[in-house]
């Protein structure tokens, strides 16, 4: 290929790095036969003025093409394409598409995430099964292993009973183009191979801080129940609004759930006449505390998958299982080549 033969134009998605545009585009150039097999592509800085961009931005694309196999940078003679090239990865060819949860516990996953993913596979011509874990760590990780062998499986959607040890395993023992969504998101547990499309909770807590701030508040106390405290769901959350609350906080969790007579007593200690926000955990919790204690509060719910009673944040179920079906497909087609994984924080409401 001659110097000053410019590679395809980049298409334009701003969901996509720009270095992972340019990472495509150039493995497409590649097996396209643009660029063969002991080719010498430019110099970096004239490359990325060719190409339009920070040569920084290109030094992370072609980076990552080394690393894989496709090209070999060596300091003082310059990037070439590799002689032998990796091999490319099939598409998933599989139709059937898989989603597991635990169908005696599980009271959050909602009808409106089922709904989504239906009407997401029957646009792709693909159809639908439900697997009940039965509340069994070891019967999820069975059912999903076995989907990893089963040639008409198009894809596996979880929402996860498994602990560290045994995701571990599942990311191990994973087809590498295999599609494996879990529907709910741990920031702690971001685990190479899998993707997530749901629940971010630290996400959503900087989220419920940064609206608190924006409102001007004195001071912030969040009540969660002793049960609720120990959940890391719960964690996540408290250390988001943590990072982001401008305003003194606390927390308290002195009570088991809708005691509401001990959060009543400990706001009324509580109360200094600043303007107070109260930001409940559940919204089983939640009751109007200006009414109870003083106008200078006022109640926010954090998370509810409903609309919540007051203000606070609503999760978007519906999106969650739209967003595990685009990853789906992408991952159906080979698409490996950025992270498509998607993070839902919900909104205020």
């Amino acid at each position: 290929m001659k110097k000053n033969e410019k590679t395809a134009a980049m298409v334009s998605d701003k969901s996509i790095p720009i270095y992972m545009q340019v990472y495509k585009q150039i493995l497409n150039d590649i097996y396209g036969e643009k660029w063969k097999p002991g080719d010498r592509l430019p110099a970096d800085m004239q490359f990325s003025h060719e190409l339009g961009m920070n040569h920084l931005t290109l030094k992370k694309a072609l980076n990552r093409l080394a690393a894989e196999g496709y090209l070999i940078r060596t300091r003082g003679r310059g990037t070439f394409v590799s002689p032998v090239l990796p091999k490319q990865k099939l598409p998933v060819s599989g139709r059937r598409v898989s989603v597991i949860y635990d169908i005696v516990q599980e009271r959050s996953f909602q009808s409106d995430i089922f709904l989504s993913i239906y009407k997401e596979t029957g646009k792709l011509g693909l159809t639908l099964e439900l697997l009940s874990a039965n509340n069994s760590r070891t019967t999820q990780f069975k059912q999903i292993t076995n989907l990893f062998s089963d040639p008409d499986s198009a894809g596996c959607i979880v929402w996860p009973l498994m602990d560290m040890r045994q995701l571990e395993n599942l990311a191990a023992a994973k087809p590498e183009n295999y599609p494996l969504i879990f529907i709910n998101h741990k920031p702690g547990i971001d685990i190479r191979g899998i993707d997530f499309s749901g629940y971010d909770d630290f996400g959503a807590g900087q989220m419920m801080g940064e609206y608190i701030a924006s409102l001007g508040f004195e001071k912030c106390i969040i009540c969660q129940s002793s049960t609720a405290q120990k959940m890391a769901t719960n964690i996540y959350r408290i250390a988001g609004m943590k990072q982001s609350l401008k305003c003194p906080h606390t927390v308290f969790s002195n009570y088991k759930s809708a005691q509401k007579d001990i959060i009543t007593s400990y706001l009324l200690e509580q109360n200094d006449n600043r303007k107070t926000a109260v930001i409940f955990i559940s919204d089983g919790d939640y009751f109007s505390v200006e009414t109870s204690v003083g106008s200078n509060f006022q109640s926010f719910v954090f998370f509810t998958a409903l609309q919540p009673c007051c203000k606070g944040i609503q999760l978007s179920p519906t999106q969650m299982g739209t967003n595990a079906m685009n990853i789906l497909q992408a991952r159906r087609n080979g698409d490996d080549s950025f992270s498509i994984s998607r993070r839902i924080t919900g909104r205020i409401v």
